[in-house]
């Protein structure tokens, strides 16, 4: 691949990032209430790839607009020290600001 087609390939993974976040959001919000499980959301988004959700889920739960937390045990988890499988999420406030338009994130396209 040649530089220019590398880049072009980067805008297009940056650019779908972004709304991937956006999805990844609203779908939290959809079935909001309760943790819901990594496996399920990754089911529902079955247009997605796993790595392309896990950046998503890495990026909103750093971002501070997901709770994570072990489904085994229940108690709060890291992406980075849990199996994804072993993950459920839930929106927090600040997540719920994003998707009425109260707070704004570059990173996040709705």
């Amino acid at each position: 691949m040649n530089c220019e087609s590398e880049k072009i390939k980067r805008d297009i993974e940056n650019g779908n990032f972004f709304v991937n976040n956006g999805r990844v959001l609203q779908l939290l919000n959809v079935i909001s209430g309760d943790y819901k499980k990594l496996t399920e959301i990754k089911f529902v988004l079955a247009d997605m790839e796993e790595y392309e959700i896990v950046k998503s889920i890495d990026y909103l739960y750093e971002g501070g607009y997901i709770k994570l937390r072990n489904v085994e045990t229940g108690k709060p988890a890291v992406l980075a020290d849990t199996s994804f499988k072993c993950l459920s999420a839930k929106l927090t406030a600040d997540g719920i600001r994003v998707l009425v338009g109260k707070k704004t994130d570059v990173c996040i396209e709705l």
